[in-house]
């Protein structure tokens, strides 16, 4: 088996990091050729006076943009594509995004599940923020500035560079710093340093009127709230961070063990109850395949004297594994090894830039399950729906120990702070005609999950067909104060934006 994150990783199981195709299109969804051509002037004329690129429809570049998304299953098509360098060029461009009555989308790596990176329905100017890619330690403070349309992986790796430090964020490094940020950022040291959410300490924001403003706890403290979990294009296009780091010097230890197909219940099991009392130091994540495959995978911080005694509740309650793997290496090396890059390369790291995806279609689901875990009957329920159909799942550990878990719902707007893992459920096809199974296979797998489980679902897997109550529970009416507030024409909005009202 690969390493369990790796499916989420892009470069070894491609179905978690997944991709929008390129199609020719001359018209933009409902509007006319001869309107479209009137504003493809008009957004040109208005952008490039601030000196951004633009890529219009019809131009040589134009399906190469559009190709630089997660999800091919929604073909949106943008009026316009906007690729910034500066934070001036990101103010003019809502300012004509306002001008002109276009909608207007930032895009930080494309990874969005629903395609909200193409702005989510045709005739959007889309916002490239890849040129926005700075990465900069201070030494002296132990803060990192860190531009919205970097990468993990060359985030990651910079931070190394120049201090041996890290942000808590995923193991994905095509993913952008943007809207993984903004949504929460669950990552391998998340358990011990919190979300990369949590590590904001200042954002500056691009806002519906195009100025400029910081946001922090002590400058614009409502806006800081709802950015550090309800971010992604609801209140303004965020251009720079400025992130506490941590210190990963010391050598880590990466894990793998693979069960028997026949385990899969009992796996999950002894999962949840090692998971209780897990120390912080160590992260897990439990991959199981609807073909049986499944196993557990993740990184220990602490010492290699301590980590026998850390996993033994858990391999201690199973058979042993079919195959297992334990490996000393220092955190970049790690890192890099568990996206699916050479460690003995890191340099091939920095080329991702405007990365364009596999082709795939897919559907994913999520759900969290609070702090007692699932019933007996319930694992068995959910393995047996997962066994049914053609996909797999990835449960990522929180639980009660977690420095995720210590920050109390109401400080950000990521609400969920009582799970014991979440479940990342994925299906993908290649032929259109498999689409409905594939969807009503996912649909009837997150069901009996929710049975068992809770109603929430975790932001940086959107599902469209999800309420906003499962991603921002209590915290809702706050976030629409807030939008109230920076965004009263609703400029910045998609199908799951946080709305006026």
């Amino acid at each position: 088996m690969v390493y369990a994150p790796i499916p989420r990783v892009c470069g070894v199981l491609i179905l978690t990091c997944l991709l929008d195709q390129c199609y020719a299109a001359v018209a933009i969804g409902s509007m006319t050729s001869r309107r479209l051509l009137a504003t493809a002037s008009e957004i040109s004329t208005c952008v490039r006076q601030a000196g951004a690129d633009v890529v219009l429809p019809g131009d040589s570049g134009y399906e190469a943009a559009r190709g630089h998304v997660f999800n091919h299953r929604n073909l949106y098509k943008p009026a316009a594509f906007i690729f910034v360098s500066s934070v001036d060029q990101v103010q003019n461009a809502v300012k004509c995004a306002v001008q002109l009555k276009v909608g207007i989308a930032p895009r930080s790596g494309g990874h969005s599940y629903e395609d909200y990176s193409l702005g989510g329905r045709d005739g959007v100017m889309v916002v490239d923020l890849g040129g926005l890619n700075e990465t900069t330690l201070n030494k002296a403070t132990g803060l990192a500035t860190v531009g919205a349309g970097v990468r993990l992986g060359p985030m990651k790796l910079a931070l190394w560079k120049q201090g041996k430090r890290t942000i808590p964020s995923g193991t994905c490094l095509t993913v952008g710093v943007g809207g993984h940020s903004l949504g929460g950022g669950w990552g391998t040291t998340s358990r011990k340093f919190g979300l990369m959410s949590d590590s904001i300490v200042e954002a500056q924001v691009v806002t519906a009127r195009g100025n400029v403003v910081t946001a922090s706890a002590k400058s614009n403290p409502d806006l800081f709230f709802a950015l550090k979990g309800a971010g992604a294009n609801s209140f303004g296009i965020v251009t720079r961070f400025t992130f506490k780091t941590f210190d990963v010097s010391e050598k880590v230890i990466s894990f793998s063990y693979d069960y028997n197909e026949t385990q899969q219940v009992n796996v999950l099991k002894a999962f949840q109850k090692w998971g209780f009392n897990a120390p912080d130091d160590v992260s897990a994540s439990l991959s199981e395949f609807s073909t049986g495959g499944n196993g557990m995978s993740g990184i220990y911080l602490g010492s290699k004297s301590k980590f026998a005694d850390v996993m033994k509740p858990f391999l201690s309650s199973l058979p042993a594994p079919t195959k297992r793997e334990e490996l000393e290496a220092d955190y970049i090396s790690t890192v890099l090894q568990n996206g699916g890059y050479k460690a003995t390369d890191p340099s091939s790291v920095l080329g991702l830039v405007n990365v364009t995806y596999p082709f795939v279609t897919f559907k994913s689901k999520s759900i969290f399950v609070k702090k007692n875990g699932m019933s007996d009957a319930g694992v068995r329920a959910y393995i047996e729906a997962l066994r049914r159909g053609s996909g797999y799942s990835i449960l990522d550990l929180y639980g009660p120990t977690s420095a995720i878990n210590k920050v109390p719902s109401n400080v950000t707007a990521f609400v969920h702070r009582d799970a014991l893992y979440s479940i990342q459920m994925f299906t993908s096809w290649e032929e259109s005609s498999d689409a409905s199974s594939s969807i009503s296979w996912i649909e009837n797998l997150w069901r009996t999950a929710r049975r068992f489980s809770s109603p929430s679902a975790y932001q940086n897997y959107i599902d469209v067909q999800m309420p906003l109550s499962a991603y921002y529970g209590s915290n809702l009416s706050k976030l629409k104060t807030v939008k109230k507030k920076w965004d009263p024409s609703n400029v910045f909005r998609f199908q799951q934006s946080i709305p006026l009202s």
